[in-house]
């Protein structure tokens, strides 16, 4: 039997999203553990991604527990130099131990983590639940990996190798439930627990800027027996509040009328949030009026933008009629709402950019709004990478903040009139008054979202003054 620590990336100053979802856990990692225990292993969960680098609880966490490998998860690709960073820390301070890494960076740029010097021992490529107990079981033996599906590691003569077979889709339905001991945190707005499932995996659209198609693959749908009986558990071990990870919800709406129905006959008294697209809800608002019966309190939808310039080079399907009907079905049914949105997309003008400020603060309670970035498995960045239209390779400059799209806009100019908006954002008194909203989510996420804010410019400003001025 081995003996596995699991734990996300730490804490960076660019993680808004950390502050203003501070109490979701690590769903994935949950899953994984779940898997591992049912095999017959020793999982535990550290999640770390509110500390610091090598925090001494981190570290407290390894030195208790003793494991024989721990794995990292890495989703966001600004994220991998610092899990790399910690590796080889931890590395230093426990040789012994074999070190994993998975998730969508780890999956798509496998050799940031396969270096010469390590520190990584394998990447487990994308979904690993099918995978991850073979390959801990031959670190742990030290048996060779080159006849094991779904990861890559480090040759002996230096070259990256793969698994032959690299994607092995798990059945949702008869995995071992999550393992939630420990690694649950408390609700916002309740007195209980706050926790994450999911409904379904991957995405039946295919947006440009979106890496979920790339990295799942066609969509897979939990039935809603499984579901509820994840519910079920949760809410026996004091869960009060809880989100859908799903990367959009509701893309099947008989399975999540037939979980919603049930919530209300068996009076879960549960409390969600969801990630859903505008075009779902403008075409099911009796599901998101009994979505809002059965609990729901806050809809994260990506309205990217109302010109059909933004909507059309991220291939999103929707419109402004369609943005601000799907706003409007949400707050009559007292949903609150947290409106994303792209800012300068290659083809987007200055008309583009503006109508997005203006009409995105108008349909969001929460709006937030993030430099047209391209992820690594999306379409985007396939093809900016393709034809050499990215003015950068270091993964720390994939983040929210940084234009890196050559050949469209300058630079510059995106993140400065960025940056201008946000801050004239922020300090608008509809905006500033919402830290009193009377609606206590509303509230709360608006005073998130400053927090989130002030440590991003902080962090910034930080790194400005130890690097110098950047060079465009």
């Amino acid at each position: 039997m081995a003996k596995i620590l699991l734990t996300t990336p730490p804490w960076q100053t660019f993680h808004t999203l950390q502050v203003l979802f501070p109490d979701i856990p690590a769903l994935g990692l949950q899953i994984l553990a779940g898997v591992l225990r049912a095999a017959g292993h020793e999982a535990r969960v550290a999640d770390v991604q509110h500390l610091r680098p090598m925090h001494p609880d981190f570290l407290r966490a390894i030195d208790e527990f003793k494991p024989d490998v721990i794995g990292f998860s890495n989703s966001e690709l600004p994220n991998a130099p610092m899990v790399v960073k910690v590796a080889r820390e931890v590395k230093k301070l426990y040789p012994g131990i074999k070190l994993l890494v998975g998730g969508q960076a780890p999956s798509f740029r496998p050799e940031l983590f396969l270096g010469p010097a390590g520190p990584f021992d394998a990447v487990a490529l994308y979904e690993a639940e099918s995978t991850v107990v073979k390959i801990v079981e031959a670190l742990f033996s030290g048996a060779p990996l080159d006849a094991l599906p779904g990861c890559a590691w480090r040759a002996t003569d230096g070259s990256l190798a793969r698994s032959v077979v690299e994607r092995v889709a798990c059945d949702l339905d008869s995995q071992p439930m999550p393992y939630w001991e420990g690694s649950l945190k408390k609700a916002a707005f309740s007195t209980g627990y706050f926790a994450a499932l999911e409904t379904s995996r991957g995405c039946p659209f295919r947006c440009t800027f979106c890496s979920i198609p790339g990295y799942y693959g066609a969509p897979r749908y939990k039935s809603a027996g499984r579901i509820l009986s994840e519910l079920r558990a949760l809410k026996a071990i004091g869960v009060t509040e809880f989100s859908i990870n799903d990367d959009s919800f509701a893309t099947r709406p008989a399975i999540v009328r037939e979980i919603l129905e049930t919530m209300l006959r068996e009076r879960m008294n549960l409390r969600f949030g969801v990630q859903i697209r505008a075009d779902i809800i403008a075409a099911n608002p009796d599901l998101l009026e009994l979505a809002a019966r059965a609990g729901m309190f806050l809809a994260v939808v990506g309205f990217e933008g109302y010109t059909s310039a933004v909507q059309d080079e991220s291939d999103k399907g929707n419109s402004a009629l369609i943005n601000q009907e799907a706003s409007r079905i949400l707050r009559r049914n007292k949903i609150a709402v947290y409106g994303t949105h792209v800012f300068g997309g290659p083809k987007s003008g200055l008309r583009d950019s503006l109508s997005t400020f203006f009409y995105g603060r108008m349909n969001s309670d929460v709006f937030r709004m993030t430099i047209y970035t391209p992820v690594p498995g999306s379409r985007l960045y396939d093809e900016l990478a393709d034809s050499s239209q990215l003015t950068s390779e270091n993964p720390a400059d994939f983040y929210e903040g940084k234009y890196l799209i050559k050949n469209a806009h300058n630079p510059l100019v995106v993140q400065l009139g960025y940056y201008l908006l946000l801050a004239l954002h922020y300090s608008l008194p509809d905006t500033l008054l919402k830290m009193f909203h009377p609606n206590e989510v509303i509230r709360t996420f608006t005073r998130r979202a400053y927090r989130g804010a002030v440590y991003f410019v902080l962090g910034q400003a930080l790194s400005f003054l130890r690097s110098g001025p950047e060079k465009i």
